[in-house]
């Protein structure tokens, strides 16, 4: 029979935190004032975070903190330094997405646990195993995973799983979002996403609707299905919500945990109350995925008035010896950790020597520590010495810092070593393009690109006479390890060498398959440690996130030519495992017969987004501001171009902008966004 995996819930606020611990939550994430991915919520000062960290120790719940934006260089001293302090306080776990973050942290402190974030977009168990290497002992896997998806997954991954089971849901696979932040800035990577998915849009010139909104999961009637699966730790997403949210959800999970099974209509009717978007969704759990869109009524009140604080201290024993010529102890235990503590040498009572009454006064002033004393608890050896009260204050006070220090211990999981060794030779001063289609490549493409990336269905249509500057571009979504691995051995037996990968685990294969891999954008690398961690694991050639300002970008890429930037496209700003094009009617064949293919979303600003189906019911969305750089020759040196919708003479059109180095004004193309 398997182990009930953990119960992991959110905490936005010391609140948030009580209520989690009163529920029975078996550990608690949370994050500091900064690099923490809910920006919004309340989250924890730098004292407040260190208080929160030893309750939870106390108290016997695991915290894991959230270090989780993806980082500038200048950051990355601060951040390692906030971590150096938690994990001294007793943190058990850090959840990490920054490929740079992680290997700075395990240098300052090799013993520390690291949770890849979801915002890492680790979707399989080949990616599980590339972020074993980057010293992650967990991934906490995305939410558009079937049952059999996680199940494999579960299975064949060398590190714990951790998936979520209840909460909002973005429409967008995690880490593969930049609406926000080109809509208005507003960075999701960075802790701050506007939330644009929840407006309303009109599809294909119809009324409105919310076609982005996904209402909340919730798999509380899968419950018995979820810990057969042997999934390490079921996560409740909702930082942003308030204690009583966190203590009704938790409480409700704990409660089928335990008693293995699944909810009653009831139980799920009680889950409503607390919060949902017009009901709730499984539909990525059971691969049905009609029927999962939905808002939050406007007025709606979520239920109120559960929560009314913890209950209860932690009790504990204590045994205190104060003899005379000998160092007084005090030793501490909670029926599972024991410390012992000694202080100076206890001197000869000269009148009344310090008796258990007047010793457990002192030792039992637990005042605001989570630990609680009973006088039938507590024992005494001695009767000739004299201990002043605040010797026996200062005993107490040391004590019960041994004890939650001892607390924290239990907590934590074995660490992993960062396993990287040094960057192989990098590519340089090339030029790159991504297209959809095979006959959208016009033949100045083929002129003036190194190297032009093709999906795999693409890819094969060249004929192999004509293959030379062509190569693969991985799947941007593809939850079957074994699948991505079969795919990039495929094309190695083919004679292919340069690869765009996508993912972790997709440059780690391909490297081993003695492949060049370049990384593409959605990696997310916005610092150059981060780009050599990435060089390391294999990649040859790094793209950086277009996130970064321009001044930014050419700052890192001046240091490194093996890095490059995107410098064309209507850039890819949502990775949707659900069909937006088609909607409730979707067949489920992706590109085949009836398929639409694609559509158009227009925003309350009457901008124009384009939905393209790109295989496996995977959707991009893409930005009507196009990347144009053909006029700041600074970005010619490495550069990569994306091309979703152009025809092949659109295409040609830019190639011959880029060459002659024009303004977007010289070549004619408006809605241009600048770097």
């Amino acid at each position: 029979m398997n182990a009930i995996p953990e119960l992991l819930a959110p905490a936005g606020s010391p609140d948030a935190l009580d209520a989690a611990i009163e529920a029975g939550a078996d550990a608690v994430y949370f994050g500091a004032s900064l690099f923490s991915n809910r920006m919004r919520a309340k989250n924890f000062s730098d004292d407040e975070i260190v208080s929160a960290v030893r309750k939870c120790a106390a108290y016997g719940v695991a915290s894991h903190v959230t270090l989780n934006i993806r980082m500038r260089s200048r950051e990355l001293p601060e951040a390692v330094s906030l971590a150096r302090r938690l994990w001294d306080a007793g943190v058990t776990a850090f959840i990490v997405a920054d490929a740079g973050l992680a290997e700075a942290i395990k240098k300052e402190i090799p013993e520390a646990v690291l949770h890849a974030s979801t915002q890492t977009t680790g979707v399989n168990s080949r990616d599980a195993a590339a972020l074993e290497k980057l010293g992650f002992s967990r991934m906490v896997c995305p939410r558009e995973l079937s049952k059999d998806e996680l199940f494999a997954l579960v299975e064949e991954s060398p590190i714990e799983i951790e998936a979520f089971v209840h909460g909002a849901l973005c429409v967008s696979v995690s880490g593969q979002c930049l609406m926000s932040w080109a809509m208005g800035g507003r960075s999701g990577n960075r802790g701050e996403c506007a939330q644009p998915c929840r407006l309303p849009y009109s599809k294909n010139g119809k009324a409105p609707t919310h076609a982005l909104s996904l209402k909340d999961s919730c798999l509380a009637r899968h419950i018995p299905e979820l810990i057969g699966s042997g999934v390490s730790s079921l996560k409740i997403e909702g930082r942003l919500k308030a204690a009583d949210y966190v203590f009704g959800v938790t409480r409700v999970y704990r409660r089928l945990l335990d008693e293995r099974r699944a909810a009653t209509d009831a139980e799920v009717r009680e889950l409503d109350s607390y919060f949902s978007r017009e009901g709730f969704t499984d539909g990525y759990f059971t691969g049905c995925r009609r029927g999962m869109n939905g808002m939050r009524p406007e007025g709606e009140a979520a239920k109120s008035g559960v929560f009314t604080g913890l209950s209860e201290k932690v009790k504990i024993s204590a045994h205190a010896v104060l003899k005379a010529g000998e160092a007084a102890s005090l030793t501490l235990s909670d029926g599972a950790v024991s410390v012992t503590v000694t202080g100076d040498t206890v001197d000869a009572a000269r009148s009344a020597p310090t008796d258990a009454e007047a010793a457990f006064r002192s030792i039992s002033k637990l005042g605001a520590s989570p630990y609680a004393l009973r006088r039938e608890d507590f024992t005494f050896d001695g009767s000739d010495g004299f201990a002043a009260v605040s010797a026996l204050n200062g005993l107490r006070r040391a004590a019960v810092e041994a004890l939650t220090d001892e607390k924290a211990k239990a907590l934590r999981r074995k660490s992993v070593p960062f396993a990287l060794g040094e960057a192989g030779d990098g590519l340089r001063s090339m030029k790159s393009a991504e297209f959809m289609r095979r006959d959208d490549v016009p033949r100045e493409a083929e002129e003036y690109f190194d190297a032009i990336f093709l999906p795999e269905r693409e890819y094969y249509l060249v004929p192999t006479d004509r293959r030379g500057k062509y190569a693969l571009s991985m799947p941007e979504w593809c939850a079957d390890g074994e699948k991505s691995k079969k795919i990039i051995e495929k094309y190695s037996d083919c004679g292919g060498r340069l690869v765009l990968c996508h993912t972790a685990g997709q440059i780690s294969d391909a490297r081993d398959a003695g492949l060049c891999p370049v990384a593409s954008f959605r990696l997310n690398v916005t610092s150059p440690e981060a780009a050599d961690v990435v060089r390391r694991l294999g990649a040859v050639r790094v793209t950086l996130s277009p996130e970064l300002p321009a001044a930014a970008a050419l700052a890192i890429m001046k240091n490194d030519a093996a890095l490059c930037a995107v410098s064309y496209g209507h850039l890819p700003l949502m990775l949707v495992r659900k069909c937006v094009i088609d909607g409730e009617k979707c067949s489920g064949d992706c590109l085949g017969k009836g398929c639409p293919g694609r559509a158009a979303l227009t925003d309350r600003k009457g901008e124009e987004i384009r939905v393209l189906a790109v295989g496996d019911g995977v959707n991009v969305l893409t930005n009507p501001h196009v990347i144009w750089c053909a006029d700041r020759p600074e970005f010619s040196r490495s550069c990569h171009f994306i091309f979703t919708e152009e025809t092949a003479a659109e295409a040609a059109h830019v190639i011959s902008a880029d060459e002659r180095r024009l303004s977007p004004e010289e070549a004619g193309v408006g809605g241009i966004r600048r770097l």
